[in-house]
């Protein structure tokens, strides 16, 4: 997790017009992950929430852990 965070502050750093691509795209990013979580836990899609129980800043921020 702390690798891809420092990618996307890299690349947000390097071109800051990408947050609000960022922004816009965060929901298909979120339901990617569930999909790849479930390939490789084996878990059912009903285990995931259904939408991303974060916020972007918090998953970009490099200090945040959930709970």
């Amino acid at each position: 997790m702390i690798e891809h965070r420092r990618r996307v502050k890299e690349a947000l750093d390097d071109s800051p017009s990408l947050k609000s691509y960022l922004e816009i795209v965060f929901t298909e990013c979120y339901a990617l992950a569930v999909k790849q979580a479930k390939a490789e836990t084996g878990l059912l899609m009903e285990s995931f929430p259904l939408i991303c129980p974060y916020q972007l800043p918090e998953v970009t921020d490099d200090e945040f852990l959930p709970q």
